[in-house]
């Protein structure tokens, strides 16, 4: 099962008061509810399809203990889901028509739009009840990505002021959120972790919130070490390039005889390096008498390498004047 799925279903057994069951519930419905007409007597019906089994078990028992009405489940395959099983959850709308009303989920006028309902402000003012409704929300129309993976949670809703108002309530918690207007539906989306996890522990799933920081930590501390390991990489790199231009530099004035010559200085930290090719700069700076910094040593190789570059350039000058002289 996905990351998403487990949320869900940590979600759907959650306990919730009274109050919280009604802000759940209008917003599960605004989210993957719809109206339909059937029959010759234009009979109205409200159903809310899920393909995740605990949702749909979630949605009956709230639905059982709100309004007092026959309610029908049906299960059917569905080719578009790639033969998933969809849950379909059907109450008969003239039945709890004003407690409908009351959640906002149809409006109270002759239109029966779904998307044309004004949300019931008076369901989330509670800090409790804005939480149930982000569980509802989710159950009804989010997911969210595995954590080994880019951060992400999204909620999409048909309706705008749906969309509006899951921004209001992220936004009243301190959370950061944005929003992607699609031909026929707006998603919400969060991608900072941090605030990922934070709703989640706002909706309620505390155990997939400590397994999506399980998983965060060993991700972060994978970054980590791979960033240390690419910068110790890089560094030995460079002392490695260095260290052979050096005992090459080293190298030039002992094959033409010219070592001798050198400053006494120059000398002690050229044998060194040829001694101990694979030091670093500190490493042999330390093993000078008296020790010598690391800029101290970088001064003295930098100036091998310069006067061996300067005599190979003269080398090379006067054996051009030669050869044209011999032409």
């Amino acid at each position: 099962m996905s990351f998403s799925y487990d949320v869900k279903e940590e979600l759907s057994r959650q306990p919730s008061e009274s109050c919280c069951q009604k802000a759940e519930l209008a917003a599960l419905v605004q989210m993957a509810g719809t109206i339909r007409i059937v029959g010759g007597e234009k009979k109205v019906l409200l159903q809310v399809q899920t393909v995740h089994p605990p949702t749909a078990r979630r949605v009956y028992r709230l639905f059982r203990k709100n309004f007092p009405s026959p309610i029908q489940i049906a299960v059917k395959r569905n080719s578009f889901l790639k033969d998933k099983r969809l849950y379909i959850i059907t109450i008969d709308t003239k039945y709890c028509k004003s407690l409908l009303e009351e959640l906002g989920i149809i409006p109270q006028k002759e239109s029966i739009e779904l998307n044309k309902a004004i949300m019931n402000q008076n369901l989330i003012k509670k800090d409790c009840c804005k939480r149930s409704f982000l569980r509802g929300a989710f159950l009804g129309g989010g997911s969210i990505s595995n954590p080994k993976g880019p951060y992400h949670m999204e909620f999409v809703t048909q309706d705008e002021d749906m969309a509006k108002t899951l921004i209001k309530i992220i936004d009243y918690f301190g959370l950061k959120s944005n929003v992607v207007e699609r031909k026929t539906s707006y998603m919400i989306y969060l991608k900072d972790g941090d605030h990922i996890s934070d709703i989640l522990g706002l909706m309620g799933a505390h155990n997939s919130l400590l397994k999506y920081e399980d998983v965060r930590v060993l991700k972060d501390m994978r970054n980590s070490v791979n960033r240390i390991v690419n910068c110790e990489t890089a560094n030995l790199n460079k002392t490695i390039d260095a260290s052979v231009r050096q005992i090459a530099s080293i190298n030039y004035f002992k094959e033409n005889n010219l070592f001798d010559k050198l400053p006494e200085k120059l000398r002690q930290i050229a044998e060194l390096r040829l001694e101990y090719p694979d030091l670093s700069l500190k490493e042999l700076g330390q093993m000078m008498d008296p020790v010598l910094g690391k800029s101290g040593v970088s001064y003295r190789l930098k100036k091998i390498e310069d006067l061996a570059s300067k005599l190979q350039s003269t080398k090379g000058e006067l054996s051009n004047v030669s050869t044209k002289r011999n032409r």
